[in-house]
C-alpha cells in the first residue's frame, strides 16, 4: 500500500458501528476494500450496444434480401405457370350399352301386282273398287271384246270347213283303197288319197287350236284377282279402252297382299356388318305416334349400292290388324350390340389434319401425346372412335397449334384442376394467383423505395 493510500484511509471517517450487535458488524475486508470506478465501466456498455446494433442491422439486411429473393422466385414460378396453356380434359366413355340406330324405311306389301288387260276392248263393267278385299279368282272388271268375238266366229267357221274337208278326204281314201284290190286304180293314186286325208286332219287340228287360243283370250276379258288381298288402285271406268299390249299404260287394278309387310331400309355401309338376319327392330309410323310395331330382318341385298354407299335391308312385320299400309314411311329402330373397343368423346376433341384423325391426350408429366383414332360413328356433338384406352385423358377442345410433347396445365372440362397431376400441384386457385401477384407487386414497390 502506498503512502497516499494510507493517508487517505486514515483520514476517512470511521463507519458507525458502535452500538450495533456483533452479528451486524460488517466484515473487515468490506470495510477496508477499494470501491469500483464508474469511468472504467462506461466503455464496456458502449461496446455491447454497438455490437447489438450491428447484429440487428445484419438481420434486417438478411431478412430483406431473402424476402426479395423469395418473392422473385415466386414471381418467376407464377410467370412460368401462367405461360403453360391450360387445357380441359375428359375421360373417354365406353360404349358398353346397346346402341340404337334409327333409319328411315319404306313399307311395302308382301305381294303387289299391277293387273293389265290382255285383250283389246272396252270396259263393260268393274266390280271391285279400292279398299275391297278380294280372293284369288274374283272378277274385278269385265272387258267387252267385239273384235275378239268376231275372230272366234271366223275361227270356228274355219274349223267347220276343215272338218268337212277331212270327212271327204277320209271317204275318198277309203274308196280308192277298196278299188286297189280290183286293180282299177294304181297304188300311187291310193297313197295320194291317204296322204290327202292326213293333211285334212292336220288342218282340222290347226283350226281347233286357233279356236281354243281365241277362246282362251276371251277368258282374259274377265279381269280377276291373282291372289288374296286388297285392291289398292283402280285406273279404269266403264267405257275405258283396254289395250292388249299394255305398253306405256298403267295397270287396270293393283292388288296387294298385306297379311305381312316388307320394310326396306337403306343402311349406311359403316353399319352393314352389324346387322344380321333374324335381328329384331321396332317400327314407328307418323299416323300411329303412340304405337310401336315389331319387325325382323329377313335378308339383305349382300351388296353395297355404289351411288349411295348403303346396304338394302329387308324386314318382315306381321299385319294382322291391317294397320300397316303399303307405301307408308316408317322410322326403323335397330338395336346395335355394344363394341367394347369403341369410346365416345366430344366432337370438339377431334383433330383433322393432313393425316388420319387424331385426339390429343395428356401423358406423363402433363405432356401432350397425339394418338391416331378411327371414327366409327358421328353423333353430332359426340363421336364414337376406336384406338383409345379407357384411362386416357383426352383434351376436350385442343387448339390447332397443339403439338406433340407440349406441356399443359390439366383441367377438367368444367375448368377445374384435375387432382393428381403435376401441373395441378404447381398451379394455384385464381384467387391465390391474384393475391400472389398483388404481393409480388407490393414487394417490387418496397424494393424500389
Amino acid at each position: 500500500m502506498s503512502q497516499d493510500q494510507a493517508e487517505a484511509r486514515s483520514q476517512a471517517p470511521e463507519p458507525q458501528t458502535q452500538g450495533l450487535p456483533a452479528e451486524a458488524q460488517p466484515p473487515a475486508t468490506y470495510a477496508e476494500g477499494p470501491k469500483p470506478d464508474l469511468k472504467d465501466r462506461a466503455p464496456v456498455k458502449s461496446g455491447r450496444a454497438i455490437l447489438i446494433l450491428v447484429i440487428a442491422a445484419i438481420a434486417v439486411a438478411y431478412t430483406g434480401i431473402s424476402g426479395r429473393r423469395h418473392d422473385d422466385e415466386k414471381l418467376t414460378r407464377w410467370t412460368h405457370e401462367q405461360a403453360i396453356p391450360p387445357v380441359g380434359v375428359v375421360t373417354p366413355k365406353p360404349c358398353g350399352e346397346t346402341r340404337e340406330l334409327v333409319l328411315p324405311g319404306n313399307v311395302s306389301a308382301f305381294y303387289s301386282a299391277d293387273i293389265h288387260g290382255q285383250v283389246k276392248g272396252y270396259v263393260d263393267e268393274w266390280r271391285r273398287d279400292i279398299g275391297a278385299k278380294v280372293h284369288q279368282g274374283d272378277i274385278l272388271a269385265v272387258v267387252d271384246t267385239p273384235e275378239l268375238d268376231q275372230s272366234i266366229a271366223v275361227a270356228q267357221s274355219e274349223l267347220t270347213k276343215a272338218k268337212a274337208n277331212l270327212a271327204l278326204a277320209k271317204v275318198t281314201a277309203a274308196r280308192w283303197n277298196s278299188l286297189r284290190a280290183t286293180a282299177a286304180v294304181s297304188q300311187q293314186a291310193a297313197d295320194e288319197k291317204d296322204a290327202d286325208a292326213r293333211a285334212r286332219q292336220a288342218e282340222v287340228d290347226a283350226a281347233q287350236s286357233n279356236v281354243d287360243r281365241l277362246k282362251a283370250e276371251k277368258g282374259f276379258a274377265n279381269i280377276v284377282a291373282p291372289f288374296d288381298g286388297v285392291v289398292t288402285t283402280r285406273n279404269v271406268d266403264v267405257g275405258s279402252l283396254v289395250r292388249a299390249d299394255g305398253v306405256d299404260t298403267p295397270g287396270l287394278f293393283t292388288v296387294a297382299d298385306i297379311h305381312q309387310m316388307r320394310i326396306y331400309v337403306p343402311v349406311p355401309e359403316s353399319y352393314a356388318a352389324a346387322l344380321k338376319d333374324g335381328m329384331k327392330a321396332t317400327l314407328e309410323l307418323p299416323e300411329y305416334p303412340d304405337r310401336k310395331f315389331e319387325a325382323t330382318i329377313l335378308t339383305t341385298a349382300h351388296a353395297i349400292d355404289q351411288k349411295s354407299r348403303t346396304l338394302l335391308v329387308e324386314l318382315l312385320a306381321d299385319n294382322k290388324d291391317g294397320l300397316l299400309a303399303p307405301g307408308a314411311f316408317t322410322r326403323v329402330h335397330f338395336q346395335i350390340p355394344p363394341d367394347l373397343n369403341t369410346f365416345t368423346v366430344p366432337a370438339s376433341a377431334m383433330l383433322y389434319r393432313n393425316t388420319e384423325p387424331r385426339v390429343a391426350t395428356v401423358g406423363i408429366e402433363d405432356r401432350i401425346v397425339l394418338k391416331e383414332v378411327r371414327v366409327e360413328r358421328d353423333l353430332g356433338t359426340a363421336v364414337e372412335i376406336t384406338g383409345l384406352s379407357p384411362d386416357e385423358r383426352v383434351v376436350a377442345n385442343p387448339p390447332d397449334s397443339i403439338a406433340e410433347g407440349e406441356e399443359v396445365r390439366v383441367m377438367d372440362a368444367a375448368g377445374e384442376k384435375t387432382p393428381g397431376s403435376s401441373a395441378q400441384q404447381r398451379a394455384e386457385e385464381p384467387g391465390d394467383q391474384t393475391k400472389r401477384a398483388e404481393e409480388t407487386a407490393q414487394t417490387g414497390r418496397d424494393h424500389g423505395e
